[in-house]
């Protein structure tokens, strides 16, 4: 079964980086050389339209953060969803709220309302999540983790999903389920408790262990160093020097600039662990090297 590699320390802040590395996971067998790299961020449909539903949540809260300059983010983010549901004919709603570790099987058809979904999610084909028209019924679908969605299902209305669910392909969910349950027909009914569905998942989402409180340390015994930056956050030359090599093979100078922006912005979260929305950061530096080294500077990544 595959694992999230270590570097993704909290699912939750950065959602995306999680996504990004189950398909590697899936997809490459974990391998993330060029080839791998080329294939994932530019010719597998199921991650663009997962790409496009993270960015439109980050250009959502940073133009709510940032009005003027997160305003060309906010109309990308726009475009691109538009061109996501007209190519792709899959839409992520922007209101919907979805774990770390989103994966698409075959993503044609799918169609995301205002759900709320857990972590370590798969969807296949012609899937709908949403609220359910008939008897006014206005609730929206919340699924646990771990759950595994097969091609053709419908779950509508307020219903509650458990974790480690499996729902199987042709079924239509209208009420509760259980954790660990399979359910199939239609209407959606539970055939098999207790129900495995890891092999099917083939990933796990791992999350650090909650620590315990300790008691709050004495005035005098505060760490001298409080101020300098996690050593994590401060990757050496070396590091950024290969970082940038490998940005610089899978970029295209030729390309539209704004999207170009996005490659960046997206490679600098994922490799320099860089949260953009916290920087004051010009977009048109994002599709340079040089750019890049500058917004690391800014964030506190290198000198």
């Amino acid at each position: 079964m595959g694992e999230v590699h270590d570097r993704v320390e909290d699912p939750d802040v950065r959602p995306f980086r999680t996504d990004v590395d189950k398909y590697y996971t899936i997809t490459a067998g974990g391998r993330r050389g060029p080839s791998q790299r080329l294939r994932l961020w530019m010719w597998n449909a199921d991650f663009r339209v997962v790409a496009s539903y993270r960015f439109d949540q980050f250009a959502r809260q940073y133009h709510a953060e940032h009005p003027v300059k997160g305003l060309p983010a906010r109309v990308f983010a726009v475009v691109w969803r538009r061109r996501v549901m007209n190519i792709h004919h899959a839409d992520l709603d922007p209101k919907a709220q979805i774990g770390p570790g989103l994966l698409l099987m075959h993503h044609t058809g799918v169609f995301v309302g205002g759900a709320v979904i857990g972590d370590n999610c798969v969807m296949h084909h012609n899937v709908t999540i949403g609220q359910r028209v008939a008897s006014g019924d206005q609730g929206v679908p919340r699924l646990g983790d771990n759950v595994w969605i097969g091609p053709g299902a419908t779950i509508t209305g307020d219903v509650t999903i458990g974790d480690g669910a499996t729902i199987s392909a042709g079924s239509v969910v209208s009420r509760d389920v259980p954790a660990r349950a399979l359910v199939a027909g239609n209407p959606g009914r539970v055939i098999a408790s207790d129900y495995d569905n890891s092999a099917m998942l083939n990933y796990r989402v791992r999350r650090a262990p909650v620590a315990a409180v300790a008691p709050a340390p004495a005035p005098e015994a505060a760490p001298a160093t409080a101020s300098e930056p996690a050593p994590e956050q401060r990757p050496d030359a070396a590091h950024v020097d290969r970082a940038l090599a490998e940005y610089a093979r899978l970029r295209d100078p030729d390309g539209d600039r704004h999207l170009e922006a996005v490659k960046a912005a997206i490679f600098l979260e994922d490799v320099f662990h860089v949260v953009l929305r916290e920087e004051q950061i010009d977009p048109d530096l994002l599709g340079t090297a040089e750019g890049m080294r500058a917004v690391l500077a800014r964030a506190g990544g290198t000198d």
